[in-house]
């Protein structure tokens, strides 16, 4: 019986410590502005200041598809992790 309360107890503890999972968005791009890293989707929505951190494919363009991988939280998106380049 102690085995099984240690066995749950220590399979919760596991569940608790591992790291959520991050949000994405796959959609066209509307306008990418490099210079001030601002990108807005096809359905209006705007990603501002990207992080110089966040590489930002060569590829990127109006008109092209891209997956947003990002933090978020009730606030909206907290940070952005990567941005891909669908083919």
């Amino acid at each position: 019986m102690a085995i099984r309360g240690f066995v749950l107890g220590a399979a919760f503890l596991a569940a608790g410590l591992a790291p959520a999972a991050a949000d994405s968005v796959t959609a066209s791009v509307e306008t990418w502005n490099p210079a001030t890293r601002t990108l807005v989707l096809s359905d209006k929505t705007q990603f501002q200041t990207i992080s110089s951190f966040v590489a930002v494919p060569d590829t990127l363009a109006a008109g092209k598809t891209v997956t947003i991988h990002y933090n978020g939280s009730e606030n909206g998106v907290d940070s952005i992790l990567s941005i891909e380049v669908q083919p």
